[in-house]
């Protein structure tokens, strides 16, 4: 049996990007101090004393120079998610049909995948920005406990529980995510690599460069459709395919099976967005995790004709069915643990 799991508000209890955002955007400020502190230090030692003011205080030219380029950093990062919102906003008020019209389950899939000029769009001003540039996975890792440690990032009640039972019973566990950093998602989960697996975006620390699942080691996960052309150019330095939508999670699931030889094999699948869509409905069973029914994937599911009870209401025979956390899923008298 494998278990694949979302991570952005499924395992955790909302989305973490503005989280990990902030992390790199302290980070990159950081850096630039310790930069401007050392080189500040070098010339007092090359330098007769400064006995003025400033010489005192530190050069406030230099300070002025670190101030402006993390304010000139944070200004380039709130264009980049003001130019995806007003892309996706612009991109479904465009498209036809429209949602209340879209009743069948290919007409929402080919939507949900209409959508991935506007991701990789949003990945290219990110890679332009370069937020990620110099932030290796260590720190990307110790980012994601430190998260959660805090508080600031919360895993919903039960996840811990869930899969340590999981595994007990010797089955796999994965993530599968939109994220942009695996190392980010393995320190918040809290789990080694060898008990549970992680499919996400990486990030590559030279330029901050965010990449396919698996393109650091070389083995990225799927092929980008420019590389599946020119497979024969084995020289060419392979970024992978980017993990940003429905289709893309999908494909990453079906390739996981592949490559551990369970393509026939039952599968459980939980996520909370549209954009787990079709791993939901692909899965042997697909668990909605939601606060309430208000949940707008519930919401689509049932719109194109799908049941998705609540756990403690649903018949040992449904595909679907919906939980606010795991220990509702443990309770559950449903063979899910």
């Amino acid at each position: 049996m494998s278990i694949f799991l979302d991570f952005d508000g499924t395992i955790t209890t909302e989305d973490t990007v503005t989280h990990l955002a902030n992390f790199a955007l302290r980070f990159q400020s950081s850096r630039q101090s310790s930069a401007s502190a050392s080189a500040s230090a070098s010339t007092s030692t090359q330098q007769p004393q400064d006995t003025s003011l400033s010489g005192i205080e530190g050069d406030p030219s230099r300070a002025g120079a670190a101030e402006e380029q993390k304010g000139d950093l944070s200004s380039r990062w709130d264009d980049v998610v003001r130019a995806y919102v007003s892309d996706y906003k612009s991109h479904v008020s465009s498209y036809a049909p429209r949602a209340e019209d879209r009743q069948r389950v290919e007409d929402e899939i080919a939507f949900l995948r209409s959508q991935k000029h506007v991701e990789t769009s949003s990945l290219a001003r990110i890679n332009a920005c370069a937020l990620f540039r110099g932030i290796g996975p260590d720190a990307f890792r110790e980012a994601g406990r430190e998260l959660v440690r805090d508080g600031t990032v919360r895993l919903r009640p039960g996840f811990d529980r869930f899969v340590r039972a999981a595994l007990d019973r010797g089955w796999h566990v994965s993530v599968v995510s939109v994220n942009w950093s695996a190392a980010f998602i393995e320190g918040a989960c809290g789990f080694s690599g060898e008990d549970v697996s992680v499919f996400a975006n990486e990030v590559r620390e030279g330029d901050g460069a965010v990449l396919g699942p698996g393109a650091l080691v070389g083995d990225s996960l799927l092929a980008s459709s420019s590389e599946a052309a020119e497979e024969e150019d084995s020289s060419r330095e392979r970024a992978g395919r980017n993990l940003t939508n429905s289709c893309d999670k999908h494909d990453a699931v079906r390739e996981v099976m592949r490559k551990r030889d369970t393509r026939d094999k039952p599968f459980f699948y939980f996520g909370d967005s549209t954009t787990d869509m079709e791993c939901l409905l692909a899965a042997t069973r697909g668990v909605v995790i939601a606060d309430d029914e208000t949940s707008s994937l519930i919401k689509t599911l049932r719109r194109i004709g799908k049941r998705v009870p609540h756990v403690r209401d649903a018949e040992a025979s449904e595909e679907l069915v919906w939980a606010a956390n795991f220990d509702e899923v443990m309770r559950s008298t449903l063979d899910l643990l």
